[in-house]
């Protein structure tokens, strides 16, 4: 692992960046820009260590140190994102990946963004040799309106108040960047891979979002893993290894 910078021009804040990969600049593994799981308000970039370094074996990692809420919100918290994958569009040779094969993936709130990063990369793109071919949500937070019957039977979410902190005013829950569920324009994005498990109550948003993209003729596989009390990213998971290998599937097919 090494890390390295960039600042996102809004506001000059250094952006944290750690790579994990055998690559050199002759190598051409895909890179997997992976931003950590959390709740807007809460996370940290260590706990994507165990999946960063379980992937790397096969990819360039590269994990984002994203600023929390309230401190940073929508819509840096999105731009700051792009960023990354744009940096390693820019830099993908360097670290030994290969710029037609990048991806996005992300759990929790970094699952939001990972979904958001590939919109953006829909309606914005980036140059042409440079490809996003895919994005892999784990147990997503995809709707701040919190409308699904998983989440509505949670008595006291900690999800309230990551959104309240995430979006600055009510307003900004409609945003398709801030609840892609609830996007009535998901055609044209890139393939993806949607993970929840049994009882997490983002699971019913989660599955919504990928019946949503499949009804838009967007590729998609859906996987329901079993619960623990660790997060899914997590090597002490019960399901962590099966985790990995639906990723690296995804990434290698």
């Amino acid at each position: 692992m090494w890390t390295t910078h960039f600042t996102y021009s809004t506001t000059a804040t250094p952006i944290t960046l750690q790579v994990f990969g055998n690559g050199d600049a002759k190598s051409k593994q895909p890179a997997l820009i992976y931003f950590h799981g959390g709740l807007f308000n809460c996370g940290s970039i260590e706990t994507a260590y165990d999946i960063a370094n379980a992937l790397s074996e096969h990819m360039v990692v590269v994990c984002v140190a994203y600023p929390l809420a309230p401190t940073m919100q929508f819509p840096d918290t999105i731009e700051v994102a792009y960023q990354a994958l744009a940096w390693v569009s820019t830099h993908a040779k360097k670290i030994g990946a290969d710029p037609k094969k990048l991806f996005v993936a992300g759990e929790q709130a970094g699952g939001n963004l990972a979904a958001v990063v590939a919109m953006l990369f829909r309606d914005r793109g980036l140059a042409c040799q440079h490809t996003l071919q895919g994005q892999i949500l784990i147990i997503p937070m995809l709707d701040a309106l919190q409308t699904s019957r998983s989440l509505a039977a949670e008595v006291d979410s900690p999800c309230r108040r990551a959104w309240a902190d995430y979006t600055q005013v009510a307003s900004n829950a409609l945003h398709p960047y801030v609840s892609p569920v609830n996007s009535c324009r998901l055609a044209g994005l890139v393939p993806a891979m949607v993970i929840s498990t049994q009882a997490n109550p983002l699971r019913d948003e989660a599955e919504a979002y990928a019946t949503k993209l499949l009804q838009a003729g967007v590729p998609v596989q859906v996987q329901r893993l079993e619960d623990s009390t660790y997060t899914l990213s997590a090597g002490a998971h019960p399901a962590f290894n099966t985790l990995c290998q639906l990723i690296r599937q995804f990434i290698m097919q």
